[in-house]
């Protein structure tokens, strides 16, 4: 039994970007508490080194904002105490869901380097606070920027930590970098389990905690590491006097363990130097068991994903341009103004601690307002960004047609909107490799404006795609990779392969039948092997889409019962019980062929929505399969859930999953402790029994389960009962922070291909990326040269995802290579080098003394390219 001698605390606020107050009043009270804890700790400079007071900065964000603000004297200041050791930084933007993209996770380490060159400051350590786990791209990126260790805190309610708990261990990322690792005791553990700062309740609450972790073999350690908040305002709380002076009089008691204020640096020296050769190897996602967090605002958690594949599409465009010379409208800070703003919705706070209690009360509604204001101006500005830099290419290339003027109802419509009959569609391919495409003809609007929202960025049947479309066209056309083609607006599209016949739709490759009694797909045939992929599983058949109610009393403590006197916060409850109902009715199943595509349209009767309409595709001569649910949802407030079933017929089932980027095979790339019940992807996801396979991607809706319904199972092992998927669409099972209800309209869209063989990732990433990344279309436009081209070549190579963005610091551009493929690849710097002269640069693109020749598995690089 080892003693514990010693206790560290670290002071902080916990980051949550709302929940207990409005956003922005969050932003500026964090502010305001870091010159607070400034004062603190000249206020206590002269006491012995234990008890002077120091103060941990949990995340960057607000940061850079209230230092930039305050002004040199202030960042001096700040500069001073730490160099002392009395105030720190930890390198984490907010604390994350697992929804952010790799570029996402890049971007959000760009203030580390604000925070080091603008401030001189250091940034060493990093925390992530309350949410269940952190991406497993962190543990190679986070070494990468000079950042050596990390601590998470961990919220236990409706969640779990890894074991052992809390205890150290070295991370290792899927490219192979280590991570000296916390995991360490939930963030309101200091002030609040074991009540450090106040005499009338520490004697009682704090010594079980030390008799159970010294009785426990699997903490060997003699120095305990806790994080404190404020006792009150635990969340978003400002520094806590009397904590100074309680620390001061325990140890002028000499009281044991003795107590000292800490920083994550002061730990880690510690934990490094007297554990580190200690300490076990860990290597796999700590996947977050709060992700399901993104179903409980399913249209907006939609609307940032596409958001996702539209900026990264925009800065490819705006790169084609400094590549020739132009420099894009909008660049630099204002872009990353963008990225943050995105990210701010993929932040870990959904919504305002009332939102169940009281969901129609101002304080929820404002928060909420606010959290969702995230992702639609984050929107309303990529689109912007990818018109203006679309415009400016689309200048180099060809004359837009005259422009027209808005009729009052006195002009003939011929000459208030000219046309020309040379005019073309302009579509830009912003991957890099050759696509054939077909797509949507925009409507006419002779050159009006706002460009931005009258092009063709989306599709027309989700909710954010505009005007609906008073003539439907399509066009089929080839377009190189990073380049451009032109076709004519008008004329037909080779689609004879199209069948569209009573309950029985079919293109080249696939044929589908449709149960008329259900309004499942009954039959999903690849032409080319015969196999039949649709199954059915005990809730329902491939595509049908499932409600779910807690059939109690109890209501959400039926799933979870919270408890915060208990060691892991709350309980969970065995086998709840669920009623899970398929449509009660189908109204009608309609199949027709459209322009390009053979379609089978199921409406359905559906317990909670007023209206569930299923619409099954089969794009001309593609493999590729749509299933798209368009449901008007009701305003219930009870838990419920929303899943879509693709049970597949296979005769076994090995799933690659992409996670942030990462083909993760689950429970073998998964930490001890994370979640198994669901999973958050990027972009996509594969069952494969060694002989053939499906492919699935989900645009609008991250979380997946395997092989049937799993919801609260809290599985330590993941162990799919058959083959298949089940999207987790939507659910309000949180007791607090979700949205209480999501009434109203909701698009949930799903692609699926097949496959000979085992999963290939790099085959799977590169079907998720066209089905992902749309093509950018223009119309009107009058060619002044060649009808198709390359703007910008980037390497292609099998497995690694490139991209190139715009540099936000120094000149030209960043290329970054990606190795997602399981063997090592070559860099191909002589590709690289017709593009301009290329230099090695690190994440947060500055400059590297070695140019990498090789990628390792899983691996990434980024040069500067300066053409």
């Amino acid at each position: 039994m080892t003693q514990i001698t010693r206790i560290l605390i670290a002071n902080h606020t916990h980051h949550d970007i709302g929940f207990n107050d409005y956003q922005d009043v969050a932003f500026r009270q964090h502010g305001e508490f870091v010159r607070d804890a400034l004062d603190l700790i000249e206020a206590t400079a002269d006491r012995r080194e234990s008890d002077r007071y120091r103060w941990v900065c949990e995340v960057t964000g607000p940061l850079v904002k209230y230092l930039r603000s305050a002004g040199a004297a202030e960042q001096e200041r700040f500069r001073y105490w730490q160099a002392q050791g009395a105030i720190d930084v930890a390198a984490m933007q907010y604390n994350m869901t697992p929804l952010l993209t790799p570029e996402q996770m890049r971007r959000s380490l760009y203030p580390v380097r604000v925070l080091r060159e603008e401030m001189g400051l250091e940034v060493e350590t990093a925390m992530q606070d309350d949410v269940n786990g952190i991406s497993w791209m962190f543990a190679d990126l986070l070494p990468m920027i000079g950042v050596d260790f990390l601590t998470l805190a961990i919220n236990q309610s409706r969640g779990r930590a890894p074991r052992p708990f809390p205890g150290g261990f070295w991370w290792e990322g899927p490219a192979g970098n280590r991570l000296l690792t916390w995991n360490g005791f939930h963030y309101l553990f200091g002030r609040s389990q074991a009540k450090l700062g106040d005499w009338r309740f520490v004697d009682e609450s704090l010594p079980p905690y030390l008799d159970a972790l010294e009785r426990d073999e699997s903490f060997p350690f003699d120095t305990l590491y806790v994080e404190s908040t404020h006792p009150m305002r635990v969340d978003n709380g400002p520094p806590d006097a009397r904590m100074a002076e309680f620390v001061r009089q325990w140890n002028d008691e000499g009281r044991t363990p003795a107590l000292e204020f800490a920083t994550p640096r002061m730990f880690r020296d510690h934990l490094r130097d007297e554990w580190g050769d200690k300490l076990p190897t860990w290597r796999g996602d700590w996947t977050d068991w709060w992700a399901d967090g993104a179903a409980s605002s399913a249209y907006e958690t939609g609307l940032n994903r596409v958001t996702h594949e539209l900026l990264a599409s925009a800065e490819t465009l705006a790169s084609w341009l400094v590549a020739d010379g132009r420099q894009p409208d909008l660049a630099g800070d204002f872009v990353e103004r963008v990225y943050e703003t995105m990210t701010l919705y993929d932040e870990h706070t959904w919504g305002a601690f009332s939102s169940i209690d009281a969901p129609d009360s101002l304080f929820t509604k404002a928060q909420w307002n606010r959290k969702a204001n995230f992702a639609y101006d984050a929107a309303m500005h990529t689109h912007d960004m990818l018109t203006r830099s679309a415009r400016q290419l689309a200048d180099g290339l060809a004359e837009r047609v005259p422009e027209g003027r808005f009729n009052l109802g006195d002009l003939d419509s011929d000459d208030a909107y000219p046309t020309d009959p040379r005019a073309q569609l302009l579509v830009f391919n912003t991957l890099p490799y050759e696509r054939s495409l077909i797509v949507e003809v925009p409507e006419f609007r002779s050159g009006g404006a706002p460009g931005g929202m009258l092009e063709s960025f989306f599709p027309r049947d989700v909710p954010w795609g505009g005007p609906p479309h008073t003539d439907l066209a399509r066009r089929r056309l080839v377009v190189p990779g990073g380049g451009y083609a032109f076709t004519p607006i008008s004329g037909g599209i080779d689609d004879d392969d199209l069948v569209a016949d009573e309950r029985r739709i079919e293109n080249e490759f696939y044929a589908v039948v449709i149960d008329e009694s259900t309004g499942a797909i009954a039959s999903w045939i690849d032409k080319r092997s015969g196999h039949e992929y649709a199954d059915t599983m005990p809730e329902g058949g491939f595509g049908q889409i499932v409600h779910e109610t807690v059939d109690s009393p109890l209501g959400r403590d039926a799933l979870y019962l919270q408890d915060f006197g208990s060691w892991d916060f709350g309980y969970w409850q065995e086998d709840p019980p669920f009623d899970r109902r398929v449509p009660d009715v189908v109204h009608s199943v309609r199949t027709f062929v459209e322009p390009g595509y053979a379609v089978a349209e199921v409406t359905v009767e559906l317990r909670g929505c007023s209206t569930a309409v299923l619409r099954i595709a089969l794009p001309s001569r593609q493999a590729v399969l749509h299933v798209d649910w368009h449901v008007t949802r009701l305003a219930l407030t009870d838990p419920e859930s929303i899943y879509i079933l693709f049970p597949t017929r296979l005769d076994g089932q090995t799933y690659t999953l992409d996670v942030n980027g990462v083909p993760l095979a689950p429970e073998e790339d998964q930490l001890p402790g994370a979640v198994r019940d669901f999973f958050p992807l990027r972009r996509w996801a594969d069952v494969s029994d060694g002989a053939r396979g499906v492919t699935l991607v989900a645009l609008e809706a991250p979380l997946l389960q395997l092989g049937g319904i799993t919801t609260n199972q809290i599985a330590e092992l993941a162990a799919p009962e058959r083959p298949g998927f089940v999207s987790w669409a939507m659910n309000n099972h949180w007791m607090v922070n979700f949205k209480a209800s999501q009434e109203g309209v909701a698009t949930l869209r799903y692609r699926l291909t097949t496959h000979e063989g085992a999963c290939d990732p790099a085959a799977a990433q590169r079907f998720a990326e066209t089905e992902s990344v749309a093509p950018i279309v223009l119309r009107d436009y009058v060619p002044l040269r060649d009808e198709r081209g390359t703007v910008f070549s980037l390497p292609e190579i099998d497995g690694v995802e490139a991209t190139v963005k715009p540099a936000t610091f120094g000149e030209g551009l960043i290329v970054r290579l990606r190795n997602n493929s399981a063997a090592a690849v070559e860099v191909p710097l002589d590709a690289l080098r017709t593009l301009g002269e290329v230099e090695a640069v690190s994440v947060l693109e500055e400059p590297l003394a070695e140019m990498p020749e090789t990628l390792a598995s899983h691996d990434e690089a980024s040069f500067r390219v300066t053409p």
